[in-house]
């Protein structure tokens, strides 16, 4: 192969890495907003019956009716704990961060010999490196349900990032706002 060739792959490794960690950020996103509300309505409710019952006496028609209104939430907020619970959301959250950092990593890792290649032999060594660190890292992403939607999120931010032309629509996008394309876009 080819010095072209193999830098021209370790762009499109970047690529595919970048957009991965783009993917798995966004869900760290969405855990930690879930778990964030999980915890504050976890605490709210039952301090505000609590705080309550302390202000107001516990025989006070207002601590009766905080009651009842705390019921329905509570049982709400058990269910949802509940769901939390059995889907992980706390381990997907750590396991969100750790992927997204890792495949920023190997991103960086390809653009640097991109960028500035070594000789060919050691070339081919440390591209082996990263597509070892990045097949393993797949492996371990693909247990974490990454929806087509998201990869074609993924791709257009990485398109985005790396100012290329997407392969369907032939654009390079400057904004992440969804277009009809079902490489980068209809997410």
């Amino acid at each position: 192969m080819k010095m072209d060739e193999l830098r021209k792959e370790c762009w499109n490794n970047a690529l595919n890495a970048f957009g991965t960690a783009y993917i798995f950020r966004k869900k760290a996103e969405k855990y930690k907003k879930l778990t964030s509300r999980l915890k504050f309505f976890g605490i709210a409710v039952p301090l505000t019956v609590g705080a309550t019952a302390i202000g107001y006496g516990f025989n006070s028609e207002i601590l009766k009716m905080s009651v009842i209104l705390a019921l329905p939430l509570t049982i709400i907020q058990l269910i949802v704990s509940l769901n939390a619970i059995i889907n992980q959301w706390d381990n997907e959250l750590s396991y969100s961060y750790e992927s997204a950092s890792e495949n920023l990593v190997i991103a960086l890792g390809y653009e640097t010999i991109a960028k500035n290649p070594p000789k060919k032999s050691d070339l081919i060594v440390e591209m082996q490196v990263l597509k070892t660190k990045q097949e393993s890292r797949d492996m371990q992403d693909d247990k974490h349900s990454i929806s087509e939607r998201d990869e074609r999120m993924g791709m257009r931010y990485a398109l985005r990032n790396y100012q290329r032309p997407c392969a369907g629509c032939g654009i390079v996008p400057e904004s992440m706002i969804a277009t009809e394309c079902n490489i980068c876009g209809n997410f």
